[in-house]
């Protein structure tokens, strides 16, 4: 298949030859062309925030970003479903889309770890996603791309895409040591310590640059009864609370201006994620052998990354190429596939925990040209080319069950790989000094689904000096993850776990499906902007009809015995699926008041009006009605300044359609069960506070509390339950930065 594909992909890659080729044609041209692209312009878009330094220092997250881009309009932290499994683990959810359709790049680089963790029966994974692989200390800007404008992006990013943009290196010596601390009221929840270093400055000034950082991040792991309610402290059937974290990073760049016109970048990255076991598991049920391993490393994520990138300016344009490798590690304990203990460790007889690697590698090639030109407009044409190729060794999580006489027999495939390629074209025209107008065209190809077309426009419209409009409609789409798209994934249930039309009692199989299709998504998004001398109000509209979203089966595709035991009639096996549609639509706002130099009110607020599977009803993820989230700042020196904010959630509402026998009543061979408690969580709202002072120009110092009224949210074992997370208590952090 390979074969018949490369004319097409050496198509798809004229642009980046011709800004490699162009690289050494225009040694003279200059840096000071300033001109708008398609991306920039797209990035205009309502449905894009950006967070900068100056946020990041005022609101220092605990752990890693995702607790400061939840404050952005369109953006909440949930599971990839609302089954609630491993709630604390929540990740970037944009738009109620999910975690798995947001994507998350490093300085325009996509980042997919995540997908080295195995995908549960229910859509989940034992991971805490790719959003803190970068220290906090080391970020420049954070931007939040949602709807139409994210899905120039490919694969993944239809929900969105959110992109750390770290810092550059500096001609001059620059050197900071940052210290932080968060310290919970209740002793039950962990604490958090953090130190890094990064500096910075010429090897040869104006040639040859660098930076060098390193980070060390230790979160202590909640109780592993911090939600317990019966009093029973040796239950083995506590929902846990949020896992410990301790993190090791180091990275470093150099930058080497070639001539005026170019610069060639070097990024090597080392990072290691291991995790402080308190219980977490896919069915909140654990077995005395797990309950031995509280406070013990049983995951340890490796990740290395490498990019080289180049960047040209000339006469007739830019050029960007990119050549990245990234290899991720997933040293886990060895898991359990079948039954209630499904992704539970498992007790192998040895002395010591009995580690499997999960081992994905990506490697990816993509290149750019912006050519600026007039064609009865201005007009500038972006065209990109892009090639991936995704590799997964995972013996222990894609690996046959043994079934001496199945009826469905495999070959274990243990290495699915993915190769892929792509080719786009846009164009920023500006028909009018006050309309512009973004149409683009994306093609897409792997190996696995072939080929998909994902069209788009974006506008805006200046109706007058102080009144934008702004809308766009694009098509977006994510590739069946490679757990999903492999025949030999396998997982076992004894009946609990299978869809309602297993019946009563009957074990059951769930296989990967090498024929399905890729999610889609139509986003779309319109509103206005107001914008007058500082103050800013704006309101969107946004709607993304989703189709072919990938769940696992709840039609038997045959029933068979397995060979492990006599079940009377046999074992029901399904498999991942496409369902049929789903529908996201809501609403965003902004609105910004300066009261004056000193004080500042920054609000925005999201209302969802639908987050849907249309085929089942139940919700895509639990996420709240509705969330307004507040800041005020008041700076009365350059040297002093406070914050106050305040994020409101709606009540939250669970699943209430069952999808297993247990949920439905007629599990344990017939007997009735609790089914679906239904229990919703009503609206809350949480208040901090922070106050930094800059000492003198090298030392800066910030404190602050969180959950100052000290709203307490604790996750639930019922079935069916908005209470899937723990909303930590009070707490009072610090922070120091000492730079030179």
């Amino acid at each position: 298949m390979s074969q018949s594909h490369f004319p097409s992909f050496k198509l798809a890659l004229l642009p980046l030859l011709f800004s490699g080729g162009m690289a050494y044609a225009q040694d003279g041209a200059k840096l000071d062309d300033i001109y708008v692209t398609a991306e920039q312009q797209v990035k205009q878009s309502l449905g894009v925030s950006k967070i900068d330094s100056l946020d990041i220092e005022r609101r220092p997250p605990v752990n890693d970003i995702s607790e400061l881009v939840r404050t952005m309009p369109g953006v909440n932290l949930t599971g990839n479903t609302a089954s609630g499994q491993h709630g604390n683990k929540r990740q970037i959810d944009i738009r109620g889309m999910g975690p798995e359709n947001t994507l998350i790049m490093i300085d325009g680089r996509p980042v997919t770890s995540r997908n080295s963790a195995r995908m549960s029966w229910r859509g989940e994974r034992d991971t805490i996603g790719d959003s803190d692989w970068v220290p906090t200390a080391e970020i420049q800007s954070i931007e939040v791309i949602r709807g139409p404008a994210a899905a120039r992006y490919g694969s993944g990013a239809a929900g969105g895409v959110v992109n750390i943009v770290t810092k550059k290196v500096s001609n001059e010596y620059h050197g900071a040591i940052n210290a932080f601390m968060n310290l919970p009221a209740d002793k039950e929840e962990g604490d958090t310590h953090r130190i890094g270093f990064d500096l910075t400055g010429p090897i040869i000034k104006d040639v040859l640059g660098f930076r060098l950082y390193g980070n060390l991040n230790s979160t202590d792991a909640d109780s592993p009864y911090i939600n317990q309610r019966s009093g029973d402290k040796g239950s083995k059937s506590l929902v846990a609370g949020q896992e410990g974290l301790l993190n090791k990073d180091v990275g470093g760049r150099l930058a080497w201006r070639l001539s005026p016109a170019q610069t060639l970048t070097l990024d090597a990255t080392y990072s290691r994620q291991g995790n402080r076991y308190n219980g977490d598991g896919p069915n909140n049920v654990q077995t005395d052998y797990t309950q031995s391993l509280y406070g013990k490393e049983t995951r340890r994520v490796y990740r290395q990354s490498f990019a080289l990138t180049h960047e040209g300016a000339w006469d007739w344009g830019d050029s960007k190429l990119v050549a990245q490798y990234d290899k991720t590690t997933n040293s886990h304990c060895s898991e359990a596939l079948a039954g209630g203990p499904e992704g539970l460790c498992q007790d192998l007889g040895t002395k010591d925990i009995t580690y499997a690697d999960s081992i994905l590698t990506t490697k990816r090639l993509a290149g750019e040209v912006h050519i600026p030109f007039t064609l009865w407009v201005p007009h500038v044409l972006t065209m990109g080319a892009e090639y991936q190729h995704d590799k997964l060794n995972d013996p222990d999580g894609l690996r046959r069950i043994p079934m001496p006489n199945a009826v469905y027999p495999a070959a274990a495939n243990h290495t699915p790989s993915l190769s892929s390629w792509a080719g786009y074209v846009e164009d920023n025209i500006s028909l009018t000094e006050q309309l512009k107008v973004v149409p683009m065209l994306r093609y897409d190809h792997n190996n696995k689904t072939g080929g998909n077309v994902s069209p788009g426009i974006n506008m805006s419209w200046q109706l007058h000096p102080n009144w934008l409009l702004k809308g766009g409609i694009a098509r977006a789409y994510k590739v069946p993850n490679l757990y999903q798209s492999t025949d030999s994934y396998m997982l076992y249930s004894k009946g609990n776990g299978c869809a309602v039309s297993s019946g009563s009692g009957r074990g059951c199989y769930l296989i990967g499906n090498s024929k399905l299709k890729p999610e889609t998504s139509v986003n779309k998004e319109i509103g206005f902007e107001f914008s007058k001398n500082g103050y800013l109000a704006s309101l969107a509209y946004f709607r993304n009809d989703y189709k072919n979203k990938i769940e696992a089966g709840r039609q038997i595709i045959f029933t068979g015995s397995s060979g492990i035991s006599a079940r009377p009639g046999g074992y029901d096996y399904f498999e991942w699926t496409n369902t049929r549609k789903a529908l996201v639509e809501g609403l965003e706002g902004n609105f910004t008041l300066p009261f004056s130099k000193q004080w500042k009110w920054v609000n925005n607020f999201t209302y969802m009006f639908n987050s849907k599977n249309k085929e089942t009803g139940n919700p895509l993820s639990i996420i709240p009605k509705y969330t307004i989230n507040s800041s005020l700042v008041w700076a009365p020196t350059e040297k002093w300044d406070t914050l106050l904010t305040y994020t409101y959630y709606g009540r939250q509402k669970p699943r209430t359609v069952p999808v297993n026998p247990v949920e439905a009543g007629i599990g344990n061979g017939g007997q009735g069960t609790v089914g679906l408690s239904g229990e919703e969580m009503g609206s809350y709202g949480i208040w901090g506070i922070s106050a930094g002072y800059a000492v003198n120009k090298n030392i800066n110092v910030r404190a602050g509390m969180s959950n100052i009224f000290n709203k307490r949210i604790y996750a639930s074992t019922l079935r069916g339950t908005a209470y899937t997370y723990n909303e930590r208590g009070r707490a009072v952090w610090g922070n120091m930065k000492v730079s030179f």
